[in-house]
């Protein structure tokens, strides 16, 4: 259906929002460890520091889903992005040990918010044009993949001078201005449709959540969310190995930030090459052709792995971008394609989605590990390529739109 003409655009703003996401989150990876040092703390409390993030907002993703179907995210979107800016500014102060789990924990509850409100502002925003919403969610994806480039990239250098203030300044004065642009796109956002119907918001919310568990029972919804599962778990995983073989390899420095951010540079690549796409195949088709290219990566990824020599690292930058690139193709289409198929619950689906990969986040890298130390990094690789190729079956329905 055509764009609405009296509807304004929103265009890139949303993306800002989600940048800040990575920006915060993958760059205290490498700051974390000089924070630790700083403050006397063990490798096991700085792996809590670093862990207790993904937990909490996987848990605020599961209930903030199901709110953001009832309360429009002009409210929240403000609080979220304060919140996010103060608690970076606090690890200033270096808290110690227990503050910097307090804040870690904050900053993932409040980092889910911010990346519900854009994808809740996004199918809003583009309710009645499908191939809008569906370009609008792959620039989302755009948006992640540079704020992931960004927070890597400063963040090893901020741990490589010894001076972890300056990833913490870097997110503060990003926030500072996303902050800015926060009430432009409230402004922007067409309001949502009531849904009380005049009903108090504990039997609102109990339909929303009845409606949901329905959705995601639907077969075509849950073969998509086990697909999810996948490119999670390709995810992490891959980033976990690449840690694995700087260790191995122990390149340059230069070749080892290399190593960090090429993954995110192939899914900005990805996602670029998604927004082509899109003009020549609805996103049901694009997710659906585009995933079995997903298992021949990674199983491409354990030859380059199982073999050594001068060409390692070149070898393996070419292949980590390839795999980056079909991970930026396909990571927004499966939220994209649920809110279509779920308009009334875009919250509630997009929430889902984000707990399936994160749940394929969250195990794969204990699989890799686990195979890698019984046989090596290679046959890992080769795990990983079986388990995506059986997700992949999730996929199979969406070759074909849906009627």
């Amino acid at each position: 259906m055509p764009r609405n003409p009296g509807r304004p655009r929103l265009g890139v703003l949303p993306g800002f929002l989600v940048a800040l996401s990575p920006l915060s989150q993958l760059g205290f990876t490498p700051v974390s460890l000089v924070l630790g040092e700083r403050l006397g703390l063990s490798v096991g409390q700085v792996g809590l520091t670093v862990g207790v993030y993904a937990a909490a907002a996987a848990l605020a993703t599961v209930v903030l889903g199901p709110v953001f179907d009832l309360v429009s995210p002009r409210r929240v979107l403000p609080v979220a992005v304060a919140a996010n800016v103060l608690l970076s500014a606090s690890l200033l102060l270096e808290p110690g040990f227990a503050g910097i789990v307090a804040a870690r924990v904050l900053s993932g509850v409040t980092n889910s918010a911010l990346v519900l409100c854009a994808s809740v502002v996004v199918a809003d925003a583009n309710r009645d044009d499908g191939t809008a919403r569906e370009r609008g969610f792959s620039r989302l994806q755009t948006f992640t993949s540079l704020g992931a480039m960004v927070g890597l990239g400063v963040g090893a250098a901020a741990a490589g001078l010894g001076r972890p203030h300056v990833w913490s300044w870097t997110v503060v004065g990003y926030g500072v201005l996303v902050l800015a642009l926060a009430p432009v796109i409230a402004r922007r956002l067409p309001r949502a449709a009531d849904r009380a119907g005049g009903r108090s918001p504990g039997v609102r919310l109990r339909t929303v959540l009845r409606e949901g568990a329905a959705a995601l029972r639907v077969p075509r919804t849950a073969g998509f969310l086990l697909a999810a599962a996948g490119v999670g778990w390709a995810i992490q995983a891959t980033h976990y190995a690449v840690g694995i073989l700087a260790e191995e390899l122990s390149p340059p420095l230069a070749q080892r930030i290399a190593l960090s951010v090429v993954i995110p540079a192939g899914v900005f690549l990805g996602a670029g090459l998604n927004q082509f796409a899109l003009s020549r195949r609805s996103a049901v088709q694009l997710f659906g052709c585009a995933y079995p290219a997903l298992p021949l990566a990674c199983a491409v990824l354990a030859v380059v792995v199982a073999f050594s020599g001068a060409w390692a690292v070149a070898g393996l930058l070419v292949t980590l971008v390839l795999l980056g690139t079909v991970l930026g193709v396909l990571m927004p289409l499966s939220p994209a394609v649920l809110v279509g198929w779920h308009p009334d619950l875009r919250g509630s689906v997009t929430a889902a989605d984000s707990v399936a990969k994160g749940l394929g986040s969250t195990v794969s890298p204990v699989v890799l590990g686990a195979v890698a130390a019984a046989t090596s990094l290679s046959g890992g690789f080769l795990v990983l390529a079986v388990v995506v190729a059986a997700a992949a079956l999730g996929a199979r329905p969406a070759r074909v739109r849906p009627s």
